[in-house]
């Protein structure tokens, strides 16, 4: 059986649903609900992480896996091409949310 990751899930008292914790952070940080579409990212890779400055909001699941996919080949010596284009993923980001949503 594959492993699944481990997501920590919250109840929204408004709504009565039940949200993943990280879109919950990424949420209050930004001060605005996510867009349809946009992904947050767990920089370390560690699913149960979620302090801030793990977080990163990318657009689109396209882009998430795409990120992974070449984040993925780089740990096995497999540059990109372009690795300008993904700096931030790869650099720990410092301060806010805010300041690392891709765009």
């Amino acid at each position: 059986m594959k492993n699944r990751k481990k997501y920590r899930k919250v109840l929204n008292r408004l709504t009565g649903k039940v949200e993943l914790l990280h879109r919950r952070v990424a949420e209050t940080l930004l001060a605005r609900p996510l867009l349809p579409g946009e992904v947050v990212h767990h920089i370390d890779g560690d699913s149960t992480n979620n302090s801030p400055e793990n977080l990163l909001v990318l657009p689109s699941q396209r882009y998430h896996a795409h990120a992974e996919w070449v984040l993925r080949h780089e740990r096995r010596g497999q540059y990109h091409l372009f690795p300008e284009m993904l700096r931030s993923l790869r650099d720990r980001p410092t301060g806010s949310l805010f300041e690392h949503v891709i765009t």
